[in-house]
């Protein structure tokens, strides 16, 4: 087969030239490509039927959604309601102390401030703890308040090291606690 097409390409060089068997190839080239048109024509039309008959036989899904309009007094309500009473900061602060020592940190002092705005739903007590402690323990008291508590936030947390070599940080952990009104 190869040979017979070598034989082919120097007969038409020969006679044609080398120009001439390549435009002998395209034209073949075009004819072949105007015979398979229709061919492709019929079978885009096919498909394109198929799909009519099958989003015809598909049943349309409903375009209306049924929503549920909740007046936002209720959404702030039902918010709010989510939160714990004031009564329950003395157990929450018991829940720090707990994670502390479960994570070997010495909780020595610590200061609160407690804000009541007349316009929030809302009352926030603020704690404030200095803690010496290595990252690892640190780490895991701060995960442990923020998972027992969930209406508690880390709002602050200052690392210091006062050597490279010193494994002990000075830190500073910050955590507001939300309830709601009594």
């Amino acid at each position: 087969m190869k040979d017979s097409l070598a034989a082919l390409w120097l007969l038409g060089a020969r006679r044609a030239g080398a120009y001439g068997v390549v435009a002998i190839a395209l034209a073949l080239s075009a004819v072949a490509l105007a015979l398979w048109i229709p061919r492709l024509e019929a079978q885009g039309e096919a498909l394109r039927v198929a799909h009519e008959e099958k989003a015809k036989s598909t049943p349309k899904p409903s375009t209306a959604v049924a929503v549920r309009r909740i007046p936002v007094g209720q959404q702030i309500g039902d918010y709010v309601a989510e939160f714990p009473l004031l009564s329950q900061r003395t157990e929450d602060l018991k829940e720090v102390f707990l994670s502390a020592k479960r994570n070997r940190l010495q909780l020595a002092r610590g200061d609160y401030q407690f804000k009541n705005d007349a316009k929030s739903p809302l009352v926030t007590l603020t704690a404030t703890f200095p803690v010496t402690a290595d990252y690892g323990s640190l780490k895991g008291f701060t995960a442990d308040v923020l998972r027992a508590l969930p209406n508690a936030s880390m709002d602050e947390l200052r690392m210091a090291r006062s050597t490279t070599s010193n494994t002990q940080l000075e830190s500073s952990v910050r955590f507001t606690f939300n309830y709601r009104r009594p």
